[in-house]
Order: structure tokens, then sequence, then C-alpha cells
């Protein structure tokens, strides 16, 4: 009746798990996966990858430089690697193209628009182009030499094209592909960033604080251990470092939001050294995009890195990025920075603190970020209230409360108060939903806001049914008595779904502690910063907060009070039927209700 299991693998012994990602990750370790292949005679490259069975890449970190090898199986014409901006696309790329006994660099521009382009790639040496057997198989060899320094992050997105037979480049490639992963040639972190772009220095702008740092104009302090840097050149483009003081134990980011201070749709530079699509609030939903820095041309709407790289300088945690805000007078950068302290999982661990700030070239300062945490509480508290104890009371009083609160203005009791606590509920219902509706854009999961929609059309449907009772002895009586109890059933089971959706988006959504690797021996945790996490220590996954109590009381309170309700009826219904002085004279005749017998039948 029921399957599953753990996205992550459980770890009893403390050591680092091996974790399959769903998203790609950059290649940490040094995998060898293609025929063995010599970079000198008796040396064979370190590390090798391959994309098929006839495409592999070599490559060796010799201290500060990677001698690197692409090989194709069976192919004689032109063969080329391509260093992308963003993985998955073959444009735009630095690519290293060898054709007959020819090796030269190449810029290919978005719409594959290929041409020779000396002033890139400038790091490598060593290239040459060759036809050699490797396991027996005739292989074409690209082999160059790059610089790892010049490789920002250290951190390649690697793609290939060849013709098997034509020499003529460029021309049409007879196959190309490339890695799901990027590889990742060291994986610490500099300690060290390059100067950033400068002009002549001319002192800060007037309400600038003056940056400590030579090599930028203005600063924010953004808190006792978040500072950030910057300087807007006159060509539009913010050249800015954040440091986060003494945090190598957490992560950093610093977000280019393109709707105020939404975290939605922005991109963000963290600390691991990678740059992310923030799709969402959920693990998820936050994407690795592939870009490793470099300039990119990107559409107009939205707002990306030129120039990323981070490091880890003494503890401090420092990103380095460049963006444009623009030339026109007083032109703005809004900036996201969050960071935690404590834990490196990131997406997986929600931000300690985080900030929204304005720069521009005349100062900065912060500006108060949105926080929905209470607004969730609000609309959460209120609907637990009305769906686990209003509504449920106000069935029960309709169903059991006839006979037992008589009548006023010739109306039963229970009648009105049922119809007053329906509609009130169906309005505060509405009121609180707009709200959601409104506050709390793109962050409901499970189907929330779908199965919130249709509830919120049965109850109104509900209502107005209610408000138009046909009279007992009506022929619409009965038809009105089923719709109006299969639609109230629905309603409220629709309600319990809506609720354990709500209680399971707050938990993801609001909730600091996320999925991390389980560890039993309390050693440092090996955090894989992708969907689906390790587990970490003692985890405590379901939802536990005083919500899911309150709507547990509040269903088991509604069957109690159906019980009560239900015994006290029958005791009222059998006084009413036995007249004075007839009890000897069989069973208490009980009066016919048609929409008793109706609603028994329906439910």
């Amino acid at each position: 009746t029921s399957r599953g299991g753990w996205k992550s693998e459980l770890q009893i012994n403390g050591t680092a798990p091996v974790i399959m990602p769903t998203t790609p990750t950059p290649m940490t370790t040094c995998p060898s996966e293609a025929p063995s292949f010599d970079r000198e005679a008796g040396t064979p490259y370190s590390c090798s990858s391959s994309t098929t069975d006839d495409v592999h890449l070599y490559w060796t970190v010799d201290g500060a430089a990677v001698h690197m090898a692409l090989t194709a199986k069976d192919v004689s014409g032109w063969l080329s690697i391509g260093f992308a901006e963003t993985r998955g696309r073959m444009d735009p790329a630095d690519s290293l193209s060898g054709y007959g006994m020819n090796v030269s660099t190449q810029k290919l521009l978005p719409g594959y628009d290929v041409s020779e382009d000396n002033t890139v790639l400038t790091d490598i040496t060593n290239r040459e182009i060759s036809t050699l057997t490797i396991g027996g198989e005739s292989y074409r060899v690209l082999r160059f030499t790059r610089t790892v320094a010049s490789i920002p992050s250290g951190v390649l997105s690697v793609n290939y094209a060849f013709h098997s037979t034509s020499n003529t480049f460029p021309s049409i490639h007879t196959s190309r592909g490339g890695w799901k992963s990027d590889l990742q040639l060291d994986s610490t972190l500099p300690t060290s960033l390059p100067t950033p772009t400068t002009e002549a220095p001319t002192g800060p702008p007037a309400g600038c604080t003056p940056s400590t740092l030579p090599e930028f104009r203005c600063m924010e302090t953004i808190d006792t251990k978040t500072v950030l840097h910057w300087t807007t050149l006159s060509n539009g483009t913010v050249d800015a470092q954040l440091v986060v003081a003494q945090n190598s134990a957490g992560w950093c980011s610093v977000g280019l939001p393109i709707n105020g201070f939404d975290m939605i749709g922005a991109k963000a530079l963290v600390s691991d050294g990678l740059i992310y699509d923030m799709n969402g609030k959920t693990s998820a939903s936050i994407v690795q995009t592939g870009d490793r820095g470099g300039f990119r041309q990107v559409a107009a709407t939205t707002r990306s890195f030129r120039k990323a790289a981070v490091a880890q300088v003494s503890g401090d945690q420092v990103l380095r990025f460049s963006t444009d805000v623009g030339t026109a007078a007083g032109a703005q950068l809004s900036l996201i920075v969050g960071y935690h302290g404590s834990s490196s999982a990131f997406p997986a661990t929600i931000h300690s603190a985080r900030y929204g700030l304005r720069v521009s070239a005349t100062g900065g300062g912060l500006e108060a970020i949105a926080d929905n945490t209470e607004k969730v509480k609000a609309h959460s508290g209120v609907m637990v209230a009305v769906w686990a104890y209003v509504v449920p009371f106000a069935i029960l009083l309709k169903r059991f409360g006839t006979d037992l609160l008589g009548t006023v203005w010739g109306y039963p009791v229970a009648f009105i108060l049922h119809g007053v606590l329906m509609l009130g509920s169906a309005i505060t219902t509405s009121i609180f939903s707009a709200v959601a509706f409104k506050e709390f854009r793109g962050d409901a999961q499970h189907y929330h806001k779908e199965l919130g929609n249709a509830l919120l059309v049965v109850m109104w449907v509900q209502v107005v049914l209610g408000l138009a009772a046909p009279a007992k002895d009506s022929q619409l009586r009965i038809p009105f008595v089923v719709s109006h109890t299969v639609l109230g059933i629905a309603s409220f089971g629709m309600a319990i779904g809506q609720m354990e959706s709500g209680l399971r988006n707050v938990e993801e959504l609001y909730t600091e502690s996320m999925k991390n690797e389980l560890q039993i021996n309390g050693t440092a945790p090996v955090i894989m910063p992708t969907t689906p996490t390790p587990m970490t220590t003692c985890p405590s996954e379901a939802p536990s907060f005083d919500l899911l109590t309150a709507m547990i009381v509040g269903l088991c309170c509604s069957a109690a009070l159906c019980l009560v309700f239900f015994v006290m009826k029958k005791m009222c219904t059998r006084r009413m039927a036995v007249l004075p002085g007839d009890e000897n004279k069989g069973s208490p005749q009980v009066p016919d209700d048609e929409d008793e017998e109706v609603i028994t039948a329906v439910v």
C-alpha cells in the first residue's frame, strides 16, 4: 500500500559516503575511466574521463600547470575542445582546435559564430595535434598545457567536436558532445585573488564611506563580521568584494536579484566557487548554472556576473565579482548578501543571516528584506484554527445540535450558528488565501496552491447552497441534502490534505535544519552542496512544531464532540418520543426525519 526510500545513503561508520547527486557537480576526484595513455614516455596521465567509448579526456596537474589531452577514436579530421561559459551549451566558449598539422584558438559566439582569435586561451602552451595508437586503436589526439591560475576557481566546463575525415576548419562537425560534470582541477579554494580592474583613484565620492582596501573606493559594513567593498567604474561596471570574517566553517553568498530583493530569479555567487540560479526556496529548485565567471552575453532583462572568483584568506571568506549597473545618473545595484556561520552545506542549509543592499557610484546602504516567517505563521495558525476547530464544530452543531439547542425567531439555533460559523470560515479563508497569494509568491510546494484554490471554490459553493436551501417539503430537498453533504465531506477531506501540505511547506521553506549527512561518530562530515544531500547529526525531520499538534488536537476534539453530540441527541430524542404515562407501551417512536435518513445513507 506504500513504498519509498531515502534519497541519501545512511552511513554508520563515519567515513565519507559516496553520494550520487541529482544535479551535475564538479568532479573533485581524479577518475580513471579511459584506456591508459602516456603524457610522456613511461608517464601516463594521472586522470581520465570519458563521455563515450570513443572520446576521452586526460589530464595531469603538475604544480602550476595542467597537462591535458583530448582523444577521439577512428578520427582523421579536425578535433576541437571547447571551454564553455555555461555547462551544457556549446556557445559561448573559447576553443582550441587541431586540423591537419595546425593548432589555433577560436572564439565561439552565440549562434555558433566561430572565428580565430589569438587573444583567448593565451595561457595554453605545448599545443599539438597528432594521430596515435592507444590500446591498439587509432586515435586523433589534441594535446596542450594550461596554467591552473588562469582557470576561474580551477573549474572547467568541457565540450568537444570533430569531423571524422575532413581537416577543413571550420566546417560542420560530424560529432559533438560534452561532459555532464565540470572538471575541477583543484578542490581547495585559493588563498588570494587577482587584483580587480581599477581606474586612476579619485578618492571616495561624497556620501561614500572610504574603503579600507586600496583597490576599492567605497565600503559598507553590513554587520560585525561582513563588509562589502566596491568601485563603480566609468563604463558602468561595479567591481566589488564581499568579506565574511572567520567564516571558514560556513558558507556565504552574494546574489544579483531581478525583482527588488526577491531571491527567486536571482543569480548567486557562493563561497564554494560556483554560481547558482535561485529558482525557488527549496534545495531542489536551486540549480548550479555552470557559470565560471568571465565575460558572458546575457539577456537584457537578466543581471549576471561578468567576472567571479572566491578565496579563503586566513579564515575569512572572500567573494570577488563584477557586474554591470549602467552609466545612467543615479544607477544603483541591488545585492542580496547571506551567510551561514557553522554549516558549509549549500543549498541544504538556510542562511542564518541575510541582508539587502543598494550600492551606486555615490554610496550605498542596507535595506530591510521582507521576512515572511511571521506572516506564514499567521496564515498557518488561522487556517488550522478554522479547519481543525471551527468548521468541524459548525458541522457537528448542524448534525447533532438541532434538537438540543431549540429555536429562536422560528429558526433552529443550531442552523443559525452553523450558517454564521461557516460563512465566517469562508470569509476568513478567502482573506488569508489572498494574503498568501500576494505575499508568498512562488513559495508553495506539494500542490498547496492548487488544492487551496479548489477548496475555496468548493467552500463558497457550499455557502451558496446553504443560503439557498429549499424547504423540507420541496422536491429539491433531497438533491440539496445529497449535494450539500457530499461537498461538505469532500471539502473537509481537501482541508485535511491542505493542512498537511501546508505543514510540509513550513517545514521545508522556513526551518533551518534540512537533510544533511547522518554522522554517528561525531567527526566532521563531508558535505556535498547539492540535492539530495547526505544526512548529518541527529535529524528531526517530521513536522514537530505547534501547528501539527494543533491540527491533531483539533481533529481529535471534533471526533470526541461528535460522540458526545450523538449520545446527547439520542438521549433527548428518546425522552421526547416517550409521552407521560406511556412509558410501558413499547418502544419509543422516533420522529421521522427525511434529512436524517438521506444524510445517513450518503455518509
